[in-house]
């Protein structure tokens, strides 16, 4: 078997980065093949050696940048030769596996275009691959998925069994106030995209269960402190959580939730939701796209407008919902006041469905099957 090269954004960390490191960690624990990482900036002018079976990730942004880069080093007298020069360049390698993401209904023909460069085309949910073959996607597509490290399904909730010393005392005093203030907490990730990630849904549901119930609390997760969405809200007695944390510290956060809000318009997967199911905090989310395939529909809600997920995005031209703000109201007051009962399906849906096919060991391997037939 050729080893494989696997290409993914290095220089700096986002969402791709993490799910390519874990797909290269779990290759090399698992001793599935030899396999070596190379930053995306590198890639466009990378003079192979050996023959490799080569991952992009994200396909579309790389291979774009490939065609760039060509575009730049071709002498003006010879731009009539690029697809010539872009078919050597892809000559190198024994073949391309593209893995990329859909973040609406609709992919652009650009970005079909530069897919059918690929010979093979990893996307993480059913719905993905629906869109790029509706999308005009002419190589194959599987689904690969994306999940967590399995000790997410085995380790205890982390306050029943962790040293208080070993916690980040954000959290701790986010436990604390809990605690002693017998709140209920509404978790909230919003990294970035505030609208795609439905943060307008997520005010309005605040704002309306913060006037029917004292002891709701929204948590939001940002990546800078004092955020403008965190101002939005914090009148209403939101609290936030704001920085970087390790997986440890993730489980902490999620086991402190009493329900986790996933209103997103549009993504390729949404890995929040899965996350809070992996340690049994129902997540709230429409029932419909990527994150179907994980979602039990006992914690689905109804669907809202139709949407446009991006304007002017060369990528994603798709459409998208937002999440029927009254159901999703509706359906978070029955699970606070059915707690026990939504928690006991959460964790027979986690056993029967999640923790054998949600897990990076797992797909792993079906990552390195689908390069390799």
């Amino acid at each position: 078997m050729n080893p494989i090269l696997y290409v993914m954004p290095l220089h700096h960390t986002v969402s791709f980065t993490i799910v390519g490191k874990k797909h290269v960690e779990y290759i090399k624990k698992l001793n599935l093949a030899r396999v070596y990482e190379m930053d995306e900036l590198a890639f466009p002018s990378f003079y192979p050696s050996i023959s490799y079976d080569v991952a992009l990730h994200p396909h579309i942004y790389i291979w774009n940048r490939v065609i760039q880069h060509f575009n730049k080093v071709v002498n003006e007298n010879l731009k009539h030769r690029i697809p010539q020069y872009i078919n050597d360049f892809r000559n190198r390698f024994n073949q391309l596996i593209a893995v990329d993401v859909c973040d609406s209904d609709r992919m652009s023909d650009f970005a079909v275009d530069l897919l059918n460069y690929a010979d093979k085309i990893v996307v993480p949910s059913n719905f993905c691959v629906e869109v790029f073959k509706s999308s005009g996607v002419k190589k194959p597509v599987y689904r690969v998925p994306h999940g967590v490290d399995p000790d997410w399904y085995t380790i205890p909730n982390v306050w029943e069994t962790s040293p208080v010393k070993k916690l980040n005392p954000v959290l701790i005093d986010l436990y604390l106030y809990k605690t002693r203030k017998n709140k209920r907490f509404l978790l909230f990730w919003l990294w970035h995209s505030e609208e795609r990630k439905g943060w307008n849904e997520a005010k309005e549901v605040y704002a309306r269960l913060a006037k029917e119930r004292k002891d709701a609390v929204l948590v939001l997760k940002t990546m800078t402190p004092n955020s403008p969405a965190f101002q939005e809200v914090m009148h209403l007695g939101a609290v936030q959580v704001y920085g970087w944390l390790n997986d440890y510290e993730k489980m902490a956060l999620y086991d402190l939730a009493d329900i986790t809000l996933m209103f997103s318009r549009g993504g390729a997967f949404e890995i929040n939701c899965l996350e809070s199911l992996a340690r049994e905090i129902p997540c709230v989310a429409g029932y419909w796209g990527s994150w179907k395939d994980y979602l039990p529909p006992f914690l689905g809600v109804k669907t809202g407008e139709k949407v446009k997920v991006f304007e002017n995005n060369a990528i994603h031209i798709g459409y998208g919902y937002k999440v029927d703000v009254e159901d999703a109201l509706n359906k978070i007051h029955d699970i606070l006041e059915n707690y026990d009962e939504y928690k006991a399906r959460t964790e027979e849906w986690r056993q029967k469905v999640l923790a054998n096919e949600y897990r990076w060991d797992i797909i792993a391997q079906k990552l390195v099957k689908v390069i390799y037939s």
